[in-house]
């Protein structure tokens, strides 16, 4: 596959996504072995990440160790083939995402049961739950052109940029944020949204980005989080749920 000039390219090292760097600085990574020819690399132009082997970088000699000879990547095969960020990292999305609307939702429901308790009483729970997300687009979109992520992002060490690295701005981010509750949330409403989170893990799964990033021009970068941060950004939803029942 045939690769430009003058584009940002992301790559994946010790199971973080790293970049951008240009072409010439990513030649140069590849040339001294830091990264190998199966290392996964992408710039907005590719439809998903791929192995470096796979696009027209380097020569397959000059893949090489420090001696000069070949590498043998058969040793570190397994170890790359757990390396899953290239799929997406759907649930660690979904959960940072569920983690911030919970956060919200629960400032918007203080905010109302103290000023108007009669709205939250003669709502119901899906109303609620829509409107929630129609104000946490313009909430969203400030948290991250103030702060460059969001709480539950920062949480599970994922962050969103442009494909140039930089962190957005206020009208990408609105945008983007539009764009995530309409195609990946269906903006709450039942069955629309279950349709919406199966496509967009799809596409994740499939080609590691999503519709809205890759028109809008941005990537999620992720890094290693530990099991103790997925069960605490996993279970502050799930209680929410479970106390909005038993209230």
């Amino acid at each position: 596959m045939e690769v430009q000039e003058g584009n940002a390219w992301f790559y994946i090292r010790d199971h973080q996504q790293q970049g951008p760097v240009g072409l010439f600085e990513l030649k140069k990574l590849l040339e001294q072995g830091i990264l190998t020819r199966d290392s996964f690399v992408w710039n907005k132009d590719l439809d998903c990440w791929h192995p470096a082997k796979t696009l027209d970088l380097l020569s397959e000699s000059d893949f090489q160790d420090e001696s000069g000879g070949i590498i043998n990547y058969a040793a570190g095969w397994m170890e790359i083939a757990k390396d899953t960020y290239p799929n997406g990292r759907p649930i660690v999305r979904y959960l940072a995402r569920f983690f911030d609307l919970s956060l919200f939702s629960l400032f918007v429901i203080t905010f109302f049961s103290i000023f108007k308790p009669h709205f939250i009483a003669d709502s119901s729970a899906i109303f609620i739950f829509m409107l929630c997300l129609i104000l946490y687009i313009l909430v969203e979109a400030v948290i991250l052109s103030i702060f460059g992520n969001t709480l539950g992002k920062s949480l599970l060490n994922a962050r969103v940029r442009t494909v140039t690295g930089v962190p957005i701005d206020f009208f990408t981010a609105l945008k983007r944020s539009i764009f995530v509750n309409a195609a990946g949330m269906g903006f709450g409403v039942p069955f629309i949204n279950i349709i919406c989170f199966l496509f967009s893990y799809r596409d994740l799964k499939e080609h590691g980005i999503a519709t809205w990033d890759k028109h809008i021009g941005t990537v999620v970068l992720y890094g290693k989080v530990s099991t103790a941060r997925l069960v605490v950004v996993s279970l502050f939803p799930i209680a929410l749920l479970i106390a909005g029942i038993t209230i």
